[in-house]
């Protein structure tokens, strides 16, 4: 289970990185929505770190916010100690995430910071339900998420967070 949590922040953390680095290169300039671009398959950000040299990626991370440079690196050494298995799953969900529009980028990640701000143990169990939820047809999700066993079980906070999740599982074409 601390793997997944693990696995979870380390996908936080790289799919936010392409905006950091943009934001990173115009030093002195105000926040502002960086859109993705799309990229090919097999493109994702965490293949780009792996491609560069250690002084390369040394380079890239340099100009990120300290803490989000150590926290990136942390999750880079997190995935390299995961099974090649989970790493593959990871790579997967990257690779998925990289091919939304930027604007469901955007809410993923938004998404991902809440989740990120919930205790460890209530974050295991978001997460838990959040795999249980991905299993789902979406019908079934909608019905799941309104039971009672689920009132039962969350705060509304992560009621909403779960929610939230799968509307992020609906395809754009299908959503309300």
């Amino acid at each position: 289970m601390r793997r997944l949590v693990s696995a979870l922040g380390l996908a936080a953390a790289l799919v936010a990185a392409p905006a950091l680095e943009a934001q990173a290169r115009r030093p002195g300039a105000g926040p502002r929505v960086v859109r993705p671009p799309l990229r090919p398959p097999g493109k994702t950000v965490l293949d780009r770190l792996e491609k560069m040299t250690p002084e390369q990626r040394s380079r890239v991370l340099s100009k990120l916010p300290p803490e989000r440079r150590k926290r990136i690196e942390e999750g880079l050494e997190r995935f390299h100690q995961l099974p090649p298995s989970e790493q593959e799953q990871l790579r997967n969900r990257l690779e998925r995430f990289d091919q939304l529009p930027p604007e469901r980028q955007i809410a993923a990640r938004r998404l991902f910071a809440r989740f990120n701000q919930l205790p460890e143990e209530r974050r295991q169990l978001v997460s838990e339900e959040f795999r249980r939820l991905r299993q789902m047809e979406n019908q079934d999700r909608r019905a799941h998420i309104n039971s009672d066993e689920v009132r039962s079980r969350f705060t509304l906070a992560e009621q909403q967070l779960l929610q939230d999740f799968a509307q992020l599982l609906v395809p754009p074409e299908t959503t309300p």
